[in-house]
């Protein structure tokens, strides 16, 4: 195999990593782990297009690849067929993967909704009009496709790579999704702004309740304070069922509700 070109990793690993590099909680998530994308990386990797290499693609190479094509990984094939399909007098393609007009899912979705955003895939300064490929693969990501990274080494990569490469909105949304997870199996502990702690009962409203008295208060508000909180297990916290004696409110404790949602 040519060093130039690199290996290429069979679809169906590509496909089964991108639900894990690309977690519950990523924007465009559907665009990042679809056939369509684990297909537009391979093709990436085919022609050897990963950042550095100064090889590129273009959408038309997704949609103009074939199971035949794909199936032949020797260098000199990869090669030929890399010059054909980027030639101005490229032959009629039988039995594509993709009709013509999916380019642009490809292109508006998958590439630039997706992967280019998230720092899976780079794309070159050309201008608009210009017909020139201008995707690879940032060398890092690339790097998490290898066959031979499995285990403990795989989650290891995958998270440095989402902690370098995810945007902090991305982060902080994964954050939420991991902590609604574990709420799942047992209860969740919040910390008011006056230093006291509670149990709340297990579920995602629980999970955004907490990050609005943790994160969001103290951040946004003077001085933070809780005043009244109840969940599913509790309709009225006893530690907020009492107003301090300075204050003039005054409070009517809600009627139990019939749903489990949170509220503040």
């Amino acid at each position: 195999m040519s060093a130039e070109l690199g290996p290429v990793p069979s679809l169906a690993l590509i496909a089964a990593r991108l639900p894990v590099i690309f977690p519950e909680g990523v924007e465009h998530r559907n665009y990042l782990i679809r056939d369509m994308a684990a297909r537009a990386l391979f093709v990436m990797r085919y022609a050897g297009a990963i950042e550095g290499s100064q090889r590129w693609v273009r959408p038309s190479m997704v949609t103009d690849m074939t199971d035949k094509a794909a199936r032949a990984l020797d260098a000199e094939s990869r090669e030929a067929w890399c010059s054909r399909m980027l030639s101005q007098k490229k032959a009629a393609v039988v039995k594509p993967w993709y009709k013509p007009n999916s380019r642009e899912p490809i292109r508006a979705e998958t590439i630039r909704l997706g992967l280019v955003p998230n720092g899976a895939v780079i794309e070159r300064a050309l201008p608009t009009t210009s017909g020139l490929p201008r995707y690879a693969l940032g060398k890092e990501f690339a790097a998490l496709l290898d066959e031979a990274l499995s285990g403990a080494a795989l989650e290891k990569a995958v998270f440095e790579w989402q902690a370098a490469h995810l945007s902090p909105a991305a982060r902080a949304r994964l954050s939420l999704i991991q902590a609604g997870a574990t709420a799942a199996g047992g209860h969740l502990l919040v910390t008011y702004p006056n230093g006291t702690t509670h149990r709340l009962a297990p579920g995602p409203s629980s999970t955004i309740a907490k990050a609005v008295i943790e994160e969001f208060a103290p951040r946004f508000l003077k001085m933070p304070a809780v005043l009244w909180f109840s969940d599913s297990a509790s309709k009225v916290r006893e530690a907020m069922s009492r107003w301090p004696a300075a204050s003039a409110c005054t409070s009517t404790p809600p009627r139990p509700c019939p749903t489990s949602s949170s509220s503040m």
